[in-house]
């Protein structure tokens, strides 16, 4: 007999608002009504990770470990729950030190975190284990994923399998939660996956998460607790739907419907409800609706997040109209991979290769270091076959042979080393910071120049902490502000905000000329392999761009000795700035 008290995981602060707000949830949105969400009785809120940190950091110019303390202060019956990646933080570098991932799940616990779920394919299960462990001595709970996908070879046997690779596991692991990040779930192949789960979970409870990119997700909701799943991952109604997860509310009203009931405190869960919808109206960001069906969605399978990145990067080279193009050849470089789950990292692997051979005109012409440490198999098992034609094409490019002898360097590079290369002097949570977002200080700025107006809607009146964080920094139309917002509570629920707004200096542009070399894309200067006064070919490789957490080549579009170099390592750069003059 099925269990007929559900519970729930909100994702209100994390997936949520990855999908719907692109991580740029801050802070100050947040704690007005963190006491009030820790009425609700959500069995965990998720918080963002590694990729949402360096989007904390770099765009909103906040301290992530102090939101982490601050909420863990305001929400103490309700553990934060954050994720974990087997061979990196928060890039896909799959060379980055146990050792630092380690300190980051021990920091985490130490701030505030009190369960994690871990982001695996369950490629390298002696890894798992390895950090599982970890997470098991800090006293935080461990959420092993199952991350489903959609495709010829993800046969029941597949999830079989994967499964049972986990239930080895029982005695670190706590759950097992399916991910279905892409949103490719039916209620129809709800029902199959559960069956093959909960015949292979050796009793490990489960948890459900879905997104509701084609509409499907409430309905497999449903089909997940008639099968006996009680741990559902939702998010409160403003930030579901769209490429979010379903809204709470209307999935515990049709759960009533079928006789299931649970100990939400319904009036909090309200105010919650209320408060994000003032705070999105407020700050012009979007509310989720319900998509409509669409079956190509089912083929290339793209999560909503990285449609968004896709859209924007190709807008930004001035290829806009390519987008069709590039969504096809998603699914034919799927293929080529073996079928990989389109979530983190292999989502991106697959979109920045298909960008480069659209753009390109030639598929495999420019290939990511990524997709070649993919096909050498440092990634794991492939879900299906590679393509031998293709892997062979991507194995003879001059990239494919620099790295066909590749092997991790810095997987066991133990902690002190580290340190005493990043910084002797940084604390272990600077430490992090520094690794996880290069050339990235955190700056806070007196400014000047009060400007006052009354703020929208008021939000549920809470005491303002003592640490409330107060300034930003706003980048308007490539001009920044420093903003500060100081809110002045009167005790009745009513306020208005101080708003103090200086345009800072931003970085002077080198204007093109003869033999300027552009970034071409969006993204982070990773390194440079040349410098002033090498002489360079056309061809030859000379800068290293990071762009959709994907390590770009860029190549020299001509020969002649660099004269300058105009960007710096950790630098963000837009795709018509000039990296290096060669002439």
């Amino acid at each position: 007999m099925h269990d007929k008290k559900l519970t729930f995981v909100d994702q209100t602060f994390r997936d949520a608002q990855q999908s719907l707000w692109g991580f740029t949830m801050r802070t100050d949105h947040i704690l007005p009504i963190a006491k009030i969400m820790d009425k609700v009785g959500f069995s965990a809120v998720g918080t963002v990770g590694g990729n949402g940190i360096t989007v904390q950091v770099r765009v909103l110019n906040e301290d992530p470990w102090a939101r982490i303390r601050l909420l863990s202060q305001m929400m103490p019956n309700t553990p934060l729950e954050t994720s974990f990646m087997i061979g990196s933080l928060a890039s896909f570098d799959i060379d980055t030190p146990r050792d630092i991932i380690a300190l980051w799940i021990k920091r985490c616990v130490a701030n505030g975190i009190r369960s994690f779920w871990n982001c695996d394919y369950q490629t390298d299960m002696e890894a798992v284990r390895y950090f599982s462990e970890i997470v098991k001595n800090e006293g935080a709970k461990n959420v092993g994923g199952l991350m489903y996908t959609f495709s010829p070879v993800h046969d029941s046997e597949h999830w079989a399998r994967k499964t049972r690779m986990i239930a080895e596991m029982k005695d670190v692991v706590d759950s097992i939660r399916i991910e279905d990040a892409g949103g490719v779930l039916t209620p129809e192949r709800t029902r199959e996956l559960l069956a093959v789960v909960l015949k292979n979970c050796n009793g490990i409870p489960i948890e459900f998460h879905s997104h509701c990119n084609v509409g499907l997700a409430p309905l497999c909701y449903l089909e997940a607790i008639e099968a006996g799943v009680t741990i559902l991952h939702t998010a409160v109604a403003p930030l579901a739907n769209g490429t979010s997860l379903p809204a709470v509310e209307s999935i515990l009203r049709n759960a009533k419907r079928m006789g299931y009931t649970s100990d939400l405190d319904e009036e909090a869960l309200a105010q919650v409800s209320e408060h994000f919808r003032a705070v999105a109206e407020q700050e012009g960001l979007p509310i989720g609706v319900p998509m409509e069906y669409d079956l190509y969605y089912f083929e290339h399978q793209v999560p909503g997040g990285m449609m968004t990145n896709l859209t924007r990067q190709l807008k930004e080279v001035g290829k806009g109209e390519l987008l069709p193009q590039v969504l096809e050849e998603i699914i034919h470089v799927r293929k080529d991979l073996g079928y990989p789950v389109m979530a983190t990292p292999y989502s991106q692997m697959v979109g920045a290769q298909s960008v480069e051979n659209v753009i390109s005109g030639e598929r495999y012409q420019h290939v990511t270091d990524e997709v070649i440490k993919y096909v050498l198999g440092f990634y794991g098992e492939s879900a299906g076959p590679v393509d031998q034609n293709m892997k062979d094409k991507i194995m003879a490019t001059p990239r494919g042979k620099q790295l066909a002898n590749w092997q991790p360097q810095g997987r066991f590079k133990p902690l002190e080393e580290i340190r005493k290369e990043v910084g002797p002097d940084l604390s272990d949570d600077e430490l992090l910071l520094k690794i996880m977002v290069p050339g990235q200080p955190l700056k806070r700025t007196e400014q000047k120049k009060p400007a006052r107006r009354p703020a929208g809607k008021p939000i549920a009146p809470v005491s303002v902490p003592a640490q409330f964080p107060s300034e930003f920094s706003v980048d308007v139309d490539g001009e920044v502000f420093n903003v500060k917002i100081s809110p002045v509570w009167n005790g009745t629920g009513e306020a208005e905000t101080t708003i103090q707004a200086e345009s800072s200096p931003t970085k002077a542009k080198k204007a093109a000329r003869e033999g300027s070399v552009l970034a071409g894309m969006a993204g982070l200067v990773l390194s440079f392999e040349v410098k002033v006064g090498d002489t360079v070919n056309a061809g030859d490789l000379v800068v290293m761009i990071e762009a959709m957490k994907m390590r770009r080549h860029l190549n020299c579009p001509h020969g002649g000795v660099v004269k300058e170099i105009c960007a710096q390592i950790g630098e963000i750069v837009e795709p018509q700035d000039v990296l290096m003059v060669v002439a």
